[in-house]
C-alpha cells in the first residue's frame, strides 16, 4: 500500500470527483483537502468542462488556488480545456490510472459518507440539498480519526462556530491586538474626517421629543423637506429613534428626524416682551447724546456723537442677559417701552 505524501500546509493538494446521478437528474461535485481534509460539496445540473470549471472558480475564489488538483480520468477533467483551465491557473494536473480508483483513496472515503447520507434523505422523502448541507456542518466542525483536528482549524486556523454550545461561548477570545488597534484608529481617523465635511453634530434628540419626519420621496419639486405630521420618540438605541405618531410605529435614523422646540424653549411673542428680555440694551435716560460738528478732540473725528456734558454721562449700556453691570431697572428708573422699526425700546 502506498499511502499519499502529508501535504505542507492547507488547501496544497485538492482531489475532486463527481458523483451521481441522483434520481432528479443532478451529480455531486466533490472537493477534499489532503492537509485538512476540509471538503466542499456542489450539485450540478450539467457535468461538462465548463460547468466543473465555473464551479471550481467559484470555491478557489474563496479558498485559494491549490497547487495540485487530482481527478479520475473523467471526460470532463481529461478535456482540454480542463487542462488549459489548470495551466493557466498554474495547478498540477494529477491523474489516477484508469479503473483504479483507490489512487484518490481519500475523496472515495468522502464518496462513500456522502452515499449513505443521500440515500438516507431519499428514504425520508426530505431535501437532499438541506440533508447534504447538515452533514457538512457537522463533518467540517467534527475533530478527524486522523489529524485529530477539525478540518475547518486546520484550513481555517479556527474552528467554524454550529449550533452545538461550546466553550468559546462562554469564554471571549480576544482576537490580534495590533489588528484591533489599527481598526480603532483608522475607524477614529475616518469619522474625524467624515464629520468635519459634513460639519455633523452630536443629536440632543431623547425619548419623549416631539419631532418631525424628514420627505425621502420627493413627488415634485415643491415638497417640503420635512413632513408635517408629528411623531413622538419612544425609544432611541445609538442612532436609531422608534418614532410614534399618526397611528404607526417608524424606525428611523435620527439623522431623519428634527426636534419640535417645547412652549417653555420657544421665544417670547412681541407683546410678552419686558424691558428684562430686550435683545437689545437699553438706553441710558440721562445721557443725551447730541452731533457737535464744532469740537475737536483727541481720537475723535468731526461731526461725531459725543455727551454735551461730562456730568450727564452715565455707565455704559448695560446687557441685562449677563447682569454685569446694573440695568435700567434696577437704578430705579422709570422707562416707557416704545416700538421703533419692529422692536421696543426704551
Amino acid at each position: 500500500m502506498q499511502r499519499h505524501r502529508f501535504p505542507d500546509g492547507p488547501n496544497q493538494c485538492v482531489a475532486t470527483d463527481l458523483l451521481g446521478p441522483l434520481p432528479n437528474g443532478e451529480h455531486v461535485l466533490v472537493l477534499i483537502d489532503y492537509f485538512s481534509r476540509y471538503q466542499e460539496v456542489v450539485f450540478l445540473r450539467k457535468i461538462s468542462s465548463e460547468a466543473v470549471i465555473k464551479s471550481m472558480k467559484d470555491i478557489f475564489s474563496r479558498l485559494g488556488l491549490p497547487k495540485s488538483l487530482r481527478t479520475d480520468n473523467g471526460r470532463q477533467y481529461v478535456s482540454n480545456e480542463f487542462k488549459e483551465f489548470c495551466r493557466e491557473n498554474n495547478i498540477e494536473l494529477v491523474t489516477t490510472p484508469p479503473y483504479w480508483p483507490q489512487a484518490s483513496g481519500e475523496v472515495e472515503n468522502i464518496n462513500r459518507s456522502l452515499v449513505k447520507r443521500l440515500k438516507i434523505a431519499h428514504s425520508n422523502k426530505v431535501n437532499y440539498k438541506s440533508e447534504i448541507q447538515k452533514y457538512l456542518m457537522m463533518y467540517n466542525v467534527t475533530p478527524h480519526s486522523t489529524t485529530g483536528a477539525t478540518p475547518t482549524e486546520l484550513m481555517f486556523n479556527r474552528t467554524i462556530r454550529d449550533k452545538i454550545p461550546d466553550i468559546r461561548d462562554l469564554i471571549q477570545e480576544i482576537g490580534d491586538s495590533s489588528a484591533r488597534d489599527l481598526d480603532c484608529i483608522n475607524k477614529h481617523k475616518g469619522k474625524e474626517k467624515a464629520d468635519a465635511a459634513r460639519s455633523a453634530k452630536s443629536s440632543d434628540i431623547g425619548v419623549g421629543d416631539i419631532v418631525l419626519l424628514k420627505n425621502v420621496i420627493f413627488p415634485h419639486k415643491l415638497t417640503p423637506n420635512f413632513n408635517a405630521t408629528e411623531y413622538v420618540v419612544v425609544k432611541r438605541q445609538g442612532d436609531e429613534v422608534q418614532l410614534s405618531g399618526d397611528g404607526k410605529v417608524l424606525r428611523r435614523n435620527i439623522s431623519h428626524v428634527k426636534k419640535i422646540p417645547s412652549a417653555n424653549q420657544q421665544p417670547a411673542s412681541e407683546s410678552e416682551k419686558t424691558p428684562g428680555t430686550l435683545l437689545h440694551p437699553p438706553i441710558e435716560q440721562h445721557s443725551t447724546l447730541s452731533r457737535n460738528s464744532g469740537a475737536e478732540e483727541t481720537g475723535t473725528s468731526q461731526g461725531s456723537l459725543r455727551p454735551e456734558s461730562a456730568a450727564k454721562v452715565t455707565s455704559p449700556p448695560t446687557n441685562v442677559f449677563t447682569g454685569d453691570q446694573p440695568s435700567a431697572q434696577q437704578e430705579g428708573i422709570k422707562l416707557k417701552l416704545k416700538k421703533i422699526g419692529g422692536m421696543w425700546q426704551p
